[in-house]
């Protein structure tokens, strides 16, 4: 631990250079220094971090039952990426008081950026672990908590190299509050102390039945037009996107008239994808620009995903024909749609084996056996069966939300 606050101020050092070029957005935040649009009346906010989008995605479900329960209650929110903080205007406007950029875990940024924060309790979002930030508040007295803990394989592989840095580390969090059972597990093999860790449930499952209620899918059929089966490949992959085109291509030589939303996970990617596709025989054109009469449809912005599940007939779960560990299966599946993944799940493995036990999830390993689910997936009986078995799969889940908050809320009256 003594290292390591020097490993990151040389490393800031000699990065900063690239730091000013990279992160020009919120710079001054990221080190610490907040200016007018910092809200003046927090006074000891709740202060909720989450990485990016998906993180704010789990975050918001907690962060509006914390706004209902206090509604004076002062809640700031920070992310790292710059879609992170656009996820949270889109979700949380009116639910938070105000966002701020992550500052750097450098001593002297950690201590400026809590001189001006002064949160009451802080509270990190799944992977967020910043053991200089986490020594400071400890130091203030500050309780801090992680919610919807998870450790994926590759992550406790990599931690148990160093288990004293990590039970040092993870010791400095008044409670751990896990998402699943076989995160649970692997807190425990770290040596994370038992009165530290409590499973909860998935803020995921909270955040997406919300998001499914409010969800409005007429402006989406609206804006994508055409008619004919569509089918979406969701948060692909370099190296995946001609698996799923030559499952297209097969798919197309029985069903004519079916359609494809690709959705790279980097929608950044777009433009290079439409050049791989001009290579095949079919009208594509990206979203953004999107023409009638389109086979393959491009997406090319970020926070459709979610919608586009919504009117699709099938989906394919990409991160997963590469080793990147998938990506989330539950946007999906909360749609009662018939959806189909690779074999590299690490890092939604629970979910994955949850969904196939009860039929709503199938597991595909190239171009044939994508074409061939996505043609099933178009039985009727077969969407009834799904659409049933998704919605008792979600009827026992959820709650996690407000399970947290009863663990936390304790901790922040005893502060006043």
């Amino acid at each position: 631990m003594w290292l390591y606050p020097a490993l990151l101020t040389a490393l800031y050092l000699g990065a900063y250079p690239w730091l000013a070029r990279r992160y020009r957005e919120g710079f001054d935040e990221r080190r610490g220094l907040y200016g007018p649009s910092f809200p003046r009346d927090l006074h000891r906010p709740f202060w909720v971090h989450a990485v990016s989008v998906g993180e704010v995605q789990s975050a918001s479900p907690l962060l509006r039952v914390i706004r209902g329960d206090e509604p004076e209650r002062g809640l700031l929110l920070s992310t790292v990426t710059v879609t992170g903080r656009q996820m949270a205007r889109r979700l949380l406007e009116g639910t938070i008081d105000g966002h701020v950029y992550y500052p750097w875990d450098v001593p002297w940024i950690v201590r400026r950026a809590l001189d001006r924060i002064a949160p009451g309790l802080y509270c990190a979002v799944e992977t967020e672990i910043w053991p200089g930030l986490l020594e400071e508040l400890r130091r203030r007295r500050v309780p801090a908590f992680l919610v919807n803990g998870r450790l994926s394989d590759r992550s406790f592989r990599r931690m148990s190299r160093w288990p004293a840095f990590w039970r040092r580390t993870y010791g400095l969090f008044e409670r751990i509050l896990v998402r699943a059972d076989d995160d649970l597990d692997r807190f425990r093999c770290l040596g994370i102390a038992e009165e530290k860790l409590e499973l909860i449930g998935d803020l995921k499952i909270d955040a997406l039945l919300d998001r499914h209620r409010n969800a409005s899918l007429d402006p989406v059929r609206k804006r994508l037009g055409g008619e004919g089966p569509l089918f979406v490949a969701g948060s692909t992959h370099e190296g995946e996107e001609s698996i799923v085109i030559e499952a297209f291509s097969l798919l197309r030589r029985e069903i004519p008239t079916a359609r494809l939303v690709l959705a790279p996970r980097h929608p950044e990617r777009a433009p290079a994808l439409m050049e791989r596709i001009g290579e095949v025989p079919f009208f594509s054109c990206l979203l953004s620009q999107r023409r009638a009469g389109w086979d393959i449809l491009v997406v090319d912005q970020v926070g459709l995903l979610f919608d586009l599940y919504g009117v699709a007939d099938s989906a394919f779960i990409g991160g997963s024909l590469v080793p990147r560990g998938g990506q989330n299966l539950l946007e999906p599946a909360c749609w009662g749609l018939p959806l189909c993944h690779g074999p590299h799940m690490e890092d939604f493995s629970l979910a994955a084996a949850d969904l196939k036990e009860v039929g709503v999830a199938r597991t595909v390993v190239d171009g044939p056996t994508l074409a061939r689910f996505w043609k099933d997936s178009l039985d009727g009986d077969l969407r009834r069966s799904v659409a049933k078995r998704a919605q008792a799969f979600f009827d026992t889940r959820g709650g996690a939300a407000s399970r947290a908050w009863r663990i936390m809320k304790p901790y922040l009256e005893n502060r006043r």
